[in-house]
């Protein structure tokens, strides 16, 4: 499969999103600008690793504290290189354009994690919805009008197992 095409000139902005699986359902997030049905994510921080990001993205966008479940294959930690934790999966994903920004993609650094402490807290300045879904419930939303069909992929994978 290829990647979305753009015009070469295209803006690129690196995002991190996780995936915040527990007892066999997902948290996910009702966008307001998106109007969808999202795992928790955005941009990465100057400076901040794509693990940072996505742990920090959960909190702010849930209230709900998460690790990261990694896979890794090695772990290096030494003076002049040390292993971070590695995507589950990364996207890149083509964002339209609207009134107040040019057509743009996303390199989505996508990670999976289970909470471990907060409690759920709906960041209103971006959502409009909060929720913990089954893949039944998922399944019942109309792909690609409240949930994007990559999404529902996606958990169809991770709830499955």
């Amino acid at each position: 499969m290829t990647p979305p095409q753009a015009p070469t000139q295209t803006r690129r902005q690196f995002t991190a999103t996780v995936y915040v699986i527990e007892q066999s359902r997902a948290l996910l997030i009702f966008h307001k600008k998106m109007q969808k049905w999202l795992p928790p994510g955005g941009h990465i921080d100057p400076n901040e690793l794509p693990s940072d990001a996505a742990v920090r993205e959960a909190l702010e966008e849930t209230g709900i504290e998460i690790e990261l479940i990694t896979d890794e294959n090695i772990h290096i930690d030494r003076w002049n290189a040390v292993s971070f934790p590695r995507p589950w999966m990364c996207m890149l994903e083509h964002i339209p354009a609207t009134e107040k920004e040019d057509a743009h993609q996303h390199m989505d650094m996508i990670y999976v994690g289970r909470p471990i402490g907060g409690s759920l807290r709906e960041n209103q300045t971006e959502t409009s919805g909060l929720r913990w879904f089954s893949l039944a419930e998922i399944e019942t939303l109309q792909h690609d009008v409240d949930i994007f069909v990559e999404t529902v992929e996606v958990l169809r994978r991770l709830l499955k197992n």
